[in-house]
């Protein structure tokens, strides 16, 4: 972490000397590509809170609630918390083995040959292009995820589209929205640090590689669980109407 804060402070202090393309090509390689299961999931995520509510709700005529029960856990807690899961299984792995790789194959050592301090090169634009990628996926998920309350509020309790809509700013406060989008941020650079981390920590053998990869995708899921924990506490009674 020294060594990234330094690189960083370095890159803002000489902005030429910045990983511009590496950024880019990261950006690229994780945001589009994770659309298609982060749509799906939230999707489902969605209908399964929307559906598991509606009975109970129905039961004592709360049917309005739905509104405040699916806004509020999805755009605070399952949109970050799904994206930051599946980001890391699917990107930090990708990171990790990435990372790995070369150093099986030396070129960390090439690297750093010709100058190249292998933190600036690999991990540094994955940190920066996560931190910008994760809160734009998590955007993405609260949305489909919203898509898929709407739904069922609409086939199972009779809430139209245009009410959900129209009482979902009233029912659930922007602030919980903005703290999703935060923790969205904080996730991404986790993630990226890990599987840096890790990658770096690999030995010149594939036994190590695959060691390394595993320890970095359980390692980020369990910190991004506990940091979604403490801020569920630290924030508990804030940003709810």
């Amino acid at each position: 972490m020294g060594a990234l804060l330094l690189e960083f402070g370095r890159g803002l202090r000489y902005p030429r000397s910045f990983p511009w393309r590496e950024i880019s090509a990261t950006i690229v390689s994780t945001g589009p590509s994770s659309l298609p299961i982060l749509t799906l999931i939230g999707f489902l995520i969605g209908v399964v809170i929307s559906f598991q509510s509606a009975s109970t709700l129905a039961q004592y005529g709360a049917n309005i609630y739905i509104v405040n029960i699916a806004g509020l856990s999805i755009l605070r807690e399952f949109g970050p918390l799904i994206t930051a899961i599946i980001l890391s299984g699917r990107s930090g792995s990708a990171f990790t083995a990435q990372i790995g790789a070369m150093r099986v194959t030396e070129e960390l050592d090439a690297l750093r040959t010709f100058g190249i301090p292998p933190i600036r090169r690999l991990v540094l634009p994955k940190v920066i292009a996560l931190a910008l990628v994760v809160p734009l996926l998590v955007l993405w998920t609260d949305m489909v995820g919203i898509l898929g309350a709407m739904l069922v509020a609409k086939a199972n309790l009779g809430i139209s589209y245009h009410f959900f809509i129209q009482e979902m700013p009233v029912a659930v406060p922007s602030f919980n929205l903005w703290l999703g989008i935060i923790k969205g941020a904080v996730f991404g650079i986790l993630i990226s640090w890990i599987a840096g981390f890790h990658g770096l920590k690999v030995k010149p053998n594939t036994t190590s590689l695959s060691r390394e990869t595993t320890n970095s995708v359980v390692f980020s899921i369990t910190l991004v669980i506990l940091i979604d924990a403490i801020l569920a506490l630290v924030f508990a009674n804030t940003g709810i109407s």
